[in-house]
Order: structure tokens, then C-alpha cells, then sequence
């Protein structure tokens, strides 16, 4: 039997070395007592479903944002879905059919992946 694999890697923005792009980096590592934490690098088979969790730690949050980096070249990054703290999320349309979001609550905002393909395959990160 074959399966087809593919990884999901989340970055936690502040981190030294883990923004994607620098003016992330300088952007969210610079507030005290502020930071996100994430779901670590994970690995998923095509066809199952993976849930993605961001948690905003210390100050409150009002929007939270997941964004997907694809493995392509020269492609852009893309918003997946974002959410107003109490809100109901609001997903991009290229995600609506497989991704699910409940929005942010607690300072929290996950979201779940149906039925992996392997063009999911990228680098993803939540931001505020």
C-alpha cells in the first residue's frame, strides 16, 4: 500500500530565525510580555485531517490570522483564515471546502484541515 506524505511546518513568529520575512520578525518579537504559540512541524498523510493551534499569550488579542506559505517558488504567501476575538472566522475561498475554523476564543484560534491533499504542503503561522 502507498501513501502519500506530506509536511506541515508552523513557524512561531518572534522567534529568532523562524519568520519567513524579517519585517514579521521585527513586527511581533517587539512587544514585552507579548507572543503566540503554535502547533510544532508536523507531518501528515494525504487524505487525513490535522488540526492547527495558536494560542496568543500574554496581552489580549483582538485578531488572529493563520497564513499558509506554499513550497512553490516565487509564490506568495496566502491568508487562510482570520478572526475578531469572539467572532466567528472568516475563511479565505480556497480554503472554504476542507478547512474549518470555529474563530477566536480565549485568545485562541485553531484550524482543522479535512481530508489532507498534498498541494497543502507548506509552512504555516498565525500572527495577531
Amino acid at each position: 500500500m502507498d501513501f502519500q506524505w506530506f509536511l506541515v511546518t508552523m513557524l512561531l513568529p518572534g522567534v529568532a530565525g523562524s519568520a519567513p520575512f524579517p519585517w514579521l520578525l521585527e513586527r511581533m518579537g517587539s512587544e514585552p510580555g507579548w507572543a503566540l504559540q503554535q502547533s510544532p512541524d508536523t507531518i501528515v498523510r494525504v487524505g487525513d485531517t490535522v488540526t492547527l493551534e495558536c494560542s496568543g499569550l500574554g496581552n489580549v488579542v483582538k485578531t488572529m490570522y493563520w497564513y499558509k506559505l506554499p513550497v512553490e517558488k516565487d509564490v506568495s504567501m496566502q491568508l487562510v483564515v482570520y478572526s475578531v476575538e469572539g467572532g466567528k472566522a472568516d475563511i479565505e475561498k480556497e480554503f472554504k471546502n476542507r478547512f474549518q475554523s470555529n474563530g477566536t476564543r480565549n485568545n485562541h484560534l485553531s484550524v482543522k484541515i479535512q481530508h489532507a491533499l498534498l498541494n497543502d504542503t507548506g509552512t504555516y503561522f498565525c500572527a495577531e
